[in-house]
């Protein structure tokens, strides 16, 4: 998810013909959707969400699947 975000920032400062002051990059909704879009996803992602994929926690599923007595690979 943060790679997404890294991404759609490189998106924004190519769009802006590699500008990078912060205060010229408001406002590019209506001229960069598909990055609007993509970004918003990986914001919610990253935030944990519900229904995006960052709510699934890889640390919890494997903290319960170690509790349940699954973790043993020794047999």
């Amino acid at each position: 998810f943060k790679a997404c975000l890294f991404l759609g920032s490189g998106s924004v400062i190519h769009a802006l013909g590699g500008e990078q002051d912060m205060r010229k990059m408001g406002g590019l909704k209506r001229h960069l959707p598909t990055t609007y879009w993509t970004f918003l996803v990986a914001t919610l992602a990253l935030a944990g969400i519900p229904v995006f994929s960052g709510f699934f926690s890889k640390d919890e599923i494997l903290g319960r699947v170690f509790a349940a007595g699954m973790g043993d690979l020794n047999g």
